[in-house]
């Protein structure tokens, strides 16, 4: 059974994996895994099966438990980090976006990065290789662009492939994408749609490029011009292609203060694509796991910066819209966790800012109320700091909202008793369950200061 999901998994995966070897099958069919020659391939096994649980029993707990056990012996070889090979290539990609209870941001980061290299060392374009094996390389080349591109644009981290490596390495034709598509189910049959679908892709993580470089530019026509290509490089429209597109956009405009309506109404877009995002696993065309659930905080953060702005606070039908907007977020996030644990935290912090921002144009309405079994464990929650935000830069001053939060000048001054608590954010209050350390030491000023946030930091904080 364990042998079948494997076969399917690489199927579904490509071009990211390819087939095993017959004697790699062989020996796991007969529970031989110490007869596994190239440990990748055990690597790779484990993480597709600990992929494919769903159902968080405890039954299932225990055998994610085993899995990941194993899975930590097949991959206590240096060879699969030090040695470039097609396999140990896969092995490492495949359990960095892919084997999410295996990972961490960090983690998943240090390993695609470390595949990207070793796929630089086997040479892509090599003229000596096989057609064959040439042709593969090419298409793994850019299947790893585009996953390193999008994880470049959430983690402030270069990547190990440059621009100018795509003079060398042509575009995958459809014809040769074609045979390489991943597939779910019993249909065998190549997609056209697919091979569309995966070659944009691939034309997208070049215009990513091209915005990662221009972020760190000041030169405002070099960001008119990045934002011409990506309008250029699209015209299809696929969901999951326009969530990217939007974000790209966002993260390219989110600091300037000319583009701050269009940033804000492409905010307003991508935020309302969330409740299509959250699909069946065996969907082929799926993000990466940290893209799905980091992407979004960008377009969110834009609005709640539009609510709270001093320029546009007020109950007007454009807040009004920016708050249905954000509202999505908690609920995608729900959605989300039934596939993975991190998201329950982050629906946490997003239902708490909706409920900020909530404060902020109905100031009328009543704040949750904490019970008196709550006010003895956590006397802390009832005076939080309100630091200032900037958006765009534009600082915002305290608004009768926010002096409505703290119950006036008494809980002002209870407030600046704790002016220096490490984390304490304006918005977590009451009974959301979240003490005022979720967020941690620094995060609300660098989170909205910064269009590409560290969460590298912050997930050694939590």
């Amino acid at each position: 059974m364990n042998v079948l999901v494997f076969s399917r998994g690489l199927v579904r995966y490509r071009p990211l994996l390819t087939a095993a070897p017959a004697e790699v099958l062989e020996s796991l069919a007969t529970s031989r895994p110490d007869q596994v020659r190239e440990r990748a391939w055990l690597v790779i096994y484990y993480g597709i099966i600990l992929a494919s649980l769903r159902l968080n029993t405890t039954e299932i707990e225990k055998t994610r438990s085993r899995l990941r056990a194993n899975l930590w012996l097949a991959f206590n070889d240096t060879r699969l980090l030090l040695e470039p090979s097609d396999p140990n290539i896969q092995a490492l990609a495949f359990l960095a976006c892919h084997v999410y209870p295996f990972t961490t941001p960090s983690l998943c980061w240090m390993l695609l990065s470390n595949a990207c290299r070793m796929l630089r060392a086997l040479a892509v374009n090599q003229k000596v290789a096989e057609p064959e094996t040439k042709e593969r390389r090419i298409i793994l080349f850019w299947h790893l662009n585009t996953l390193e591109k999008a994880m470049m644009l959430i983690f402030p981290w270069p990547g190990a492939f440059h621009r100018t490596m795509y003079n060398n390495i042509p575009l995958p034709t459809l014809t040769q994408i074609l045979p390489s598509q991943p597939q779910v189910g019993t249909d065998r049959r190549p997609s056209l749609f697919g091979a569309h679908w995966m070659q944009q892709s691939f034309i997208l993580s070049k215009v990513m490029t091209d915005i990662w470089l221009a972020l760190d530019e000041d030169d405002a026509r070099a960001q008119r011009a990045a934002k011409q290509a990506l309008d250029a490089s699209l015209q299809i429209g696929l969901l999951y292609t326009r969530f990217q597109y939007y974000g790209a956009e966002i993260v390219l405009t989110r600091g300037s203060s000319q583009e701050a309506t269009f940033c804000h109404n492409e905010s307003l877009k991508m935020l309302r694509l969330l409740s299509d995002l959250v699909t069946d696993e065996e969907e082929p065309y799926i993000g990466v796991t940290w893209q799905m659930l980091y992407f979004p905080w960008a377009p969110f953060l834009v609005l709640f910066g539009s609510i709270t702005s001093s320029e546009r606070t007020g109950r007007t039908f454009e807040n009004e819209q920016a708050l249905e907007a954000m509202e999505l977020l908690p609920t995608y996030f729900r959605n989300m966790s039934l596939r993975c644990v991190e998201a329950r935290r982050l629906e946490k912090m997003a239902a708490a800012t909706v409920q900020r921002a909530r404060s902020v144009l109905y100031p009328e309405e009543t704040l949750p109320k904490i019970d008196s079994s709550k006010d003895e464990q956590l006397p802390e929650m009832r005076s939080l700091p309100t630091p200032s935000l900037s958006i765009n830069g534009a600082g915002s001053a305290p608004s009768p909202a926010s002096t409505a939060l703290h119950g006036g000048t008494a809980q002002q001054e209870s407030t600046n008793e704790h002016a220096d608590m490490p984390g304490a954010g304006p918005w977590l209050w009451g009974d959301m369950g979240m003490l005022p350390q979720a967020w941690p030491s620094g995060f609300e000023d660098s989170l909205f200061d910064d269009p590409v946030f560290d969460w590298f930091a912050w997930e050694g904080q939590t």
